[in-house]
């Protein structure tokens, strides 16, 4: 037969163990966010695909071709930004061929309260990919072209 001390341990090393899980459990739970994003991108959402292609740094004041082609853009990230600018993307095959028909995206100024430096986006295009910036500003996206 266990004695009342023997009852006590084996009481105090199962409160240890779970206060152990329960730090576990809410250092997992303050990375969900992260986690499950991490496992989508791994995994692949239903009908989705992400990335394959990151563009080099777009330099302010310019206005590249990036991409002939359709695809799909997905992401936006601004790291440096001045005043009122802006960054455009275009679906079009050439820099000459811009116009606000085809302006698939545009950020917000960067003095605006509510810009985001990194954006994720799901925006289809069909004839190419031209990425523009005002002065100040530089930034480069994340897209996949279509098979």
């Amino acid at each position: 037969m266990a004695s009342l001390d023997d009852i006590l341990t084996v009481q105090k090393n199962g409160v240890v163990a779970i206060n152990g899980l329960t730090a576990t459990t809410k250092s997992i739970q303050a990375d969900l966010d992260s986690i499950v994003t991490q496992i989508t991108i791994i995994a692949g959402d239903a009908g989705n695909t992400y990335p394959s292609t990151i563009s080099n740094t777009v330099a302010a004041s310019t206005t590249e071709l990036e991409y002939v082609g359709s695809g799909k853009l997905f992401s936006v990230s601004i790291p440096v930004r001045a005043g009122s600018a802006q960054v455009y993307i275009y679906d079009s095959a050439t820099t000459g061929g811009i116009s606000a028909t085809n302006l698939i995206y545009a950020s917000l100024p960067s003095n605006a309260a509510s810009f985001t430096p990194y954006q994720t986006v799901q925006l289809p295009f069909t004839n190419g990919l031209v990425l523009k910036t005002d002065a100040g500003m530089n930034f480069c996206v994340g897209y996949t072209p279509a098979a």
